[in-house]
């Protein structure tokens, strides 16, 4: 499929998706004037996998525990690259020279001085361990982005590790742009008491859901659910350039039944 096809296809889906464009940091401005800015990615075999990310289908899972966060947004599980093809990547990830165990100390001191209190607050463990949960989704998902690999820097600029506050400022910034609790509470779903009784009535349908996600950006997530609650919200993205990611229809499968209790946060 040719390019001009190509745009022609995702063209309205690019308009309906409210595209988040993120500013490229300055010291990756010398690789990027060698680098096709509206390269879809999936879509080429031919370029380069620091021009636009290899696996370049990703899935943003956003989760709903009444425990963690503000009660008024869904926090990150995690943003995850798969195959072209919607295969999951090696568990281990994909770089172990940059498998850090230090995470929360690398964010800590890095150039954004704000992402440590973000990460605190919209990506916090549900186990208790913010270091080990970070650590986790780097190892596993980070290491596999392809245009955060170190070689993709400008050696003159580059300081070690800086790729991966970009990763999470990254997800934070889709997190805070996609925004679930406002998508589903602009079409008339909010959190409810816990459900009680046989038949409870706060609840809402699975197609209510996907019908509020799709207007809001255009396409349908996946709903995942823990017995009827409601648990966790996918988008799914693929990317345009290095870093303009933008939605798509989703490539898993909802885990919900038909009726869903989305319950208010303690």
């Amino acid at each position: 499929m040719n390019f001009l096809k190509v745009f022609i296809l995702y063209a309205p889906l690019l308009a309906a998706a409210s595209v988040v464009v993120v500013q490229t940091p300055p010291e990756q401005q010398r690789e990027l004037q060698t680098c096709p800015i509206d390269a879809i990615s999936c879509e080429s075999t031919t370029v380069d996998a620091c021009c636009s990310p290899a696996n370049g289908l990703l899935v943003m899972a956003l989760q709903w525990d009444g425990r963690y966060g503000p009660s008024d947004a869904f926090t990150v599980h995690g943003l995850w690259p798969d195959t072209c093809k919607g295969k999951q990547l090696p568990g281990g990830g994909c770089d172990r020279v940059r498998s850090y165990t230090n995470i929360s100390s690398i964010i800590e001191h890095g150039s954004d001085r704000q992402l440590l209190d973000d990460m605190n607050t919209y990506w916090p463990s549900n186990k208790g361990d913010n270091n080990w949960f970070w650590t986790h989704e780097w190892v596993k998902h980070g290491t596999c982005v392809t245009t955060l690999q170190p070689h993709c820097y400008d050696p003159a600029s580059y300081k070690p590790q800086q790729e991966v506050s970009e990763y999470f400022r990254k997800v934070l910034d889709l997190r805070s742009h996609y925004d679930i609790y406002k998508a589903l509470n602009s079409s008339g779903i909010v959190p409810t008491e816990p459900e009680s009784g046989r038949r409870p009535k706060n609840t809402y349908t699975l197609k209510q859901f996907k019908d509020a996600v799709r207007a809001a950006w255009g396409v349908e997530p996946n709903v995942k659910c823990r017995g009827r609650r409601m648990q966790e919200v996918w988008l799914w993205f693929k990317v345009i350039g290095r870093d303009r990611y933008y939605p798509v229809d989703p490539w898993g499968a909802d885990t919900c039944p038909k009726r869903i209790s989305y319950q208010r946060k303690a």
